[in-house]
């Protein structure tokens, strides 16, 4: 993300690739600074010949270890506190922390993993994670957003967006636990 001139027919998959040209135009460094970042090191792996696997998550959901928040868990704090924003270029789904630690450990100890593999609980726009926080915490002045605030991004279920990580024996937690290990951790720590 984002990949606007990505067919509007079909679900955003590991062939799917931020569009850098876009990115530019419009000032969004962080994905450019990940796409480039992958691109290095599938350029490493050509040169050097080394097996590299890559995990692509979505939005890194869960309760916090470190001492410092991270965007993902800011963009959740931003949501409990009525925050409008729709991150039309960045959210296309969200992971649980656990579920990404886990993908890198399938992808390192399984021979069968290659390429890259997208890291999501399942395709979502922005707005169905926001109907899901409202639903779960009805305390919280929770804005309503329109439905589609990705445009062009076709929703997709678990199986159809996860398919490799699945197949390496992945299980992905889901939605409302994703969520509630979030806010909870948020709320034990003073961030809402």
């Amino acid at each position: 993300m984002p990949s606007p001139n990505w067919p509007a027919d079909k679900i955003k998959a590991e062939e799917c690739w931020t569009d850098l040209e876009y990115c530019k135009q419009k000032g969004l460094y962080y994905p450019i600074a990940k796409t480039l970042a992958e691109k290095a090191g599938w350029e490493f792996a050509k040169e050097t010949g080394f097996d590299v696997v890559m995990i692509n998550p979505g939005t890194a959901l869960g309760p916090l270890l470190p001492p410092r928040i991270n965007s993902s868990m800011e963009m959740l704090v931003s949501v409990l506190k009525g925050g409008k924003e729709t991150y039309e270029d960045f959210f296309m789904g969200m992971a649980h922390f656990k579920d990404i630690a886990l993908a890198h450990i399938l992808a390192l100890e399984n021979k069968k993993a290659a390429g890259r593999h997208l890291c999501v609980e399942s395709i979502r726009h922005f707005s169905d994670l926001v109907d899901k926080v409202s639903e779960l915490y009805p305390e919280y002045d929770v804005v309503k957003l329109p439905k589609d605030t990705q445009p062009g991004l076709l929703r997709a279920s678990t199986k159809d967006a996860s398919t490799k990580l699945i197949d390496l024996g992945l299980e992905f937690t889901p939605v409302d636990q994703i969520i509630k290990d979030a806010v909870e951790s948020l709320k034990s720590k003073g961030y809402v």
